[in-house]
């Protein structure tokens, strides 16, 4: 698949991450980590994988590494917003990366 295509559907999940953020939704925050991440896996992107499986954790009311709970939504939500940063910011790198290679427009 096309960088293009594919850089579609994952702006558009992060999209809908952002919106689930703002209406404190952690269960729809979990599933569109869940999806990300094997969208992620599937390409190679290794670190927005990873920080996609932090989000899904988080989501579900766990730590990062989702082995401990988290009663505090607040805390899971915050946590949430700054993972989302960074996975915004490494994926940005893996779409130029993705983009060089295919020899598309950066």
């Amino acid at each position: 698949m096309a960088p293009s295509a594919t850089t579609h559907v994952a702006e558009t999940t992060i999209v809908k991450m952002e919106s689930a953020i703002e209406t404190k939704d952690l269960n729809e925050i979990t599933q569109l980590g869940h999806f990300l991440k094997g969208s992620s896996a599937t390409l190679g992107l290794t670190k927005v994988k990873e920080a996609c499986e932090k989000i899904q954790n988080l989501g579900a009311g766990k730590d990062e590494s989702g082995t401990v709970n988290e009663p505090n939504a607040a805390i899971s939500l915050a946590n949430i917003k700054k993972t989302l940063i960074e996975t915004k910011d490494d994926y940005k790198d893996a779409v130029v990366r993705l983009k060089r290679f295919y020899g598309e427009k950066v």
